[in-house]
């Protein structure tokens, strides 16, 4: 009798534990779904699907400085951006998993290990309601900060993409890292939402190195490249 009402027990537990995984995955299906529509729907968004480039103003506070971001985008593979200063320079080039770092336009320097891992993580910031629909088996649904947060993993890098709840458009993506042992947050928060030929972008990124507030940056500009150019 004991051997039968353990085995109803763990069927029973069994039961309620692969419901509430089916739930959770529904649950971060219809977010996503709602994303999809608040930024404008499939067609809308596939924009960001092809190669775009953006410019934004740059308000480095950490250098005390003010300077340019350059974007070339053509996820999910490429990523390439150039920060500009007065006296400086720097350009992030990543392709799939490797990634290059380019001071001054001349000193090459490739990206390894943690620095590899943070323009990984630039990437996965920018990866919009479709993508994470294409990845919604990997993806998990909770609440932070009174947000929606889903949380994607890719090998060992974690990201949380915070979604408002009423316009259900990004408000915060964090990413974190393992750096000498120890873990290692990135925050970016997105403000001022226009549409751009009917695809919602933020127009503010305010960025965090763990609690130091690191850059400010306001989009100047985005063109969406035609099919056979070049990012």
């Amino acid at each position: 009798m004991k051997h039968k009402l353990a085995l109803i027990y763990i069927s029973l537990f069994t039961l309620l534990v692969s419901l509430n995984l089916s739930a959770n995955t529904t649950s971060a299906d219809k977010i996503v779904q709602q994303m999809i529509t608040s930024y404008g729907g499939t067609e809308a968004l596939e924009k960001l699907n092809n190669p775009y480039q953006q410019i934004w103003r740059l308000n480095a506070i950490a250098k005390n400085t003010h300077g340019n971001d350059l974007r070339n985008i053509a996820l999910p593979e490429k990523l390439q951006v150039e920060l500009t200063y007065p006296d400086s320079s720097e350009t992030r080039i990543l392709f799939g998993d490797q990634g290059l770092k380019i001071y001054n336009d001349t000193k090459q320097v490739r990206a390894e290990g943690p620095m590899l891992d943070s323009m990984r993580l630039q990437r996965m910031r920018l990866y919009n309601p479709l993508m994470l629909q294409e990845r919604i088996a990997d993806i998990t649904l909770s609440e932070k900060e009174g947000r929606y947060c889903l949380t994607l993993k890719e090998n060992e890098l974690v990201t949380d993409y915070h979604v408002n709840k009423e316009t259900h458009l990004i408000e915060v993506v964090i990413g974190t890292l393992q750096i000498g042992g120890m873990t290692m947050q990135f925050r970016t928060e997105y403000n001022d939402y226009k549409a751009k030929e009917g695809v919602m972008l933020p127009h503010q990124e305010i960025k965090y190195a763990g609690s130091v507030n690191t850059a400010i940056l306001t989009l100047l500009a985005t063109r969406f490249i035609d099919d056979g150019d070049d990012v």
